[in-house]
């Protein structure tokens, strides 16, 4: 009998994903916007510290969803990666060019 070979042009993933992972990041984001609230509700830490707190929080959620559900930290993601490093900085100085004025 002859071997059959494998002839896909689709590299198997490094690693497979598990169902757990996603679950333990989506419960850790909830979390912090659960932390996020009650800054504000409760009136935990000073006024003046609310907001660079939750911006905080904000983008520790962003890089989770980034590299859990957007699956950056794989192989090959570089272009990806540098586009969406291009929008973030885009948008910090369209941020900061807002305050300014």
């Amino acid at each position: 009998m002859a071997q059959q070979q494998n002839t896909s042009n689709h590299a198997s993933p490094a690693k497979p994903e598990s169902a757990m992972k996603h679950i333990l990041s989506f419960v850790l984001m909830i979390a912090l916007t659960v932390v996020a609230f009650a800054l504000v509700m409760y009136d935990i830490v000073p006024t003046s510290m609310i907001l660079p707190l939750i911006l905080v929080l904000a983008a520790i959620q962003v890089f989770l969803q980034l590299f859990t559900f957007m699956h950056l930290d794989q192989k090959g993601t570089a272009y990806y990666t540098f586009f969406i490093l291009v929008g973030i900085l885009i948008a910090v100085v369209s941020a900061v060019g807002i305050v300014l004025m």
